[in-house]
């Protein structure tokens, strides 16, 4: 009877271990392939004054640039929701006012996700230098650019700033 048990518990330990032990896919070649290592991408920005003013360059550019889709891109979730992009684009291509050179003269943060933005603008053909005040908002981990009230309401009435 010792006999019969032996030969049963073989019987079903031994296929049991071989099973486990081909289920691995791992190899042992002495060290880890880049496959085996996790992965770490990090994409929200720093949430500092210079990054803000990098984000409020990058719009002027794209506006200076006339990459009016780019400037949209910058905007904040709630500007975006005042006009389509699409929209956005059909209207300020008729804004002459809008190109030009840009200069963004200090930063001031009001908290960590809020800053503020004075910046200079002298429109393409004119030595006329204004000078205007933005607002820019860390959001979803990166600064967006909040166009005023008063454009937002003239964008939404399809008219130029």
């Amino acid at each position: 009877m010792t006999r019969t048990f032996r030969s049963l518990a073989v019987a079903f330990v031994v296929p049991l271990v071989l099973g486990i032990a081909g289920c691995s896919d791992k190899s042992d070649e002495g060290g880890e392939s880049a496959d085996d290592r996790p992965t770490v991408e990090v994409t929200a920005q720093p949430q500092d004054a210079a990054t803000a003013q990098v984000t409020a360059e990058q719009l002027f550019d794209s506006l200076s640039d006339g990459d009016w889709a780019g400037a949209w891109d910058l905007w904040t979730d709630h500007a975006k929701a005042a006009i389509s992009k699409d929209a956005y684009v059909d209207l300020v291509s008729t804004c002459a006012t809008q190109q030009g050179n840009y200069l963004v003269t200090a930063v001031t943060p009001v908290d960590d996700s809020t800053a503020t933005i004075k910046w200079s603008h002298t429109p393409t053909g004119s030595a006329n230098s204004q000078a205007g005040t933005s607002t820019v908002h860390y959001q979803n981990g990166a600064w967006r650019f909040e166009p005023d009230a008063a454009q937002l309401a003239a964008f939404k009435q399809n008219k130029c700033p």
